[in-house]
């Protein structure tokens, strides 16, 4: 199901849970660059029907039905030539998630953010700098400097975040030695996370889809 904007809350997909409750999980996509928010949403699927999906669009457009959390510079891909983009495109995405964690009374002991790509990056900027919002974190193929955003991460509620981390060691698009630098990254602001590799470019693997749903299984138990 396609919802509309929420007292301007960003676009989104919705699938509800067979059976509601108080204590039903929730788990909002982000996703990459050029995409939109038909993307993700199409991993519903592979999650338990006791979950609600929440797909959401990012607010700038690239034409041709392609989206972005924030610009890029293509030659450069760890430089933002419009960096306040990072910020209202982060307040988007938390507005957005507050307002729907309390139209279905979502609990965020019962609150996961999930991204590919630009969308794994916008899921650790989000939820670090946020962290009550959330249960846990899964960055698929992101790139995030943690660094640029310690004024704004308190160490200690972090540390009760879980956070599942990922990259290929084929991507063509966000290089390894990135995904690496992330991981450095987490662990230099006191995380311990989990971060794995695979065999695979710039996608969600299979291994790697059966490894978040395990991770969410022991962390939520579903």
């Amino acid at each position: 199901m396609t919802k509309n904007n929420i007292d301007s809350i960003l676009k989104y997909r919705i699938k509800e849970p067979l059976n509601k409750s108080t204590d039903t999980p929730t788990i909002f996509l982000l996703h990459g660059i050029g995409s939109n928010m038909d993307d993700l949403f199409s991993l519903n699927h592979f999650f338990a029907d006791e979950w609600r999906i929440i797909s959401f669009q990012a607010p700038i457009s690239l034409g041709f039905g392609g989206w972005a959390w924030a610009e890029l510079d293509l030659n450069n891909l760890r430089r933002y030539p419009k960096p306040e983009q990072r910020i209202t495109s982060r307040n988007a995405i938390i507005k957005s998630i507050k307002t729907l964690k309390k139209e279905f009374n979502i609990k965020s002991k019962n609150s996961y953010l999930l991204g590919f790509s630009q969308g794994a990056t916008f899921t650790l900027l989000s939820g670090l700098t946020n962290p009550s919002e959330f249960n846990g974190l899964i960055a698929i193929c992101g790139f995030y400097k943690a660094e640029e955003d310690i004024k704004e991460i308190d160490i200690e509620k972090i540390k009760n975040l879980e956070i599942f981390v990922s990259n290929g060691t084929a991507d063509e698009v966000i290089p390894i030695h990135m995904g690496r630098m992330t991981d450095l990254g987490l662990k230099k602001v006191g995380l311990s996370h989990t971060y794995n590799e695979y065999d695979t470019g710039h996608t969600i693997s299979n291994d790697c889809l059966n490894d978040i749903l395990f991770w969410l299984q022991e962390k939520h138990q579903i």
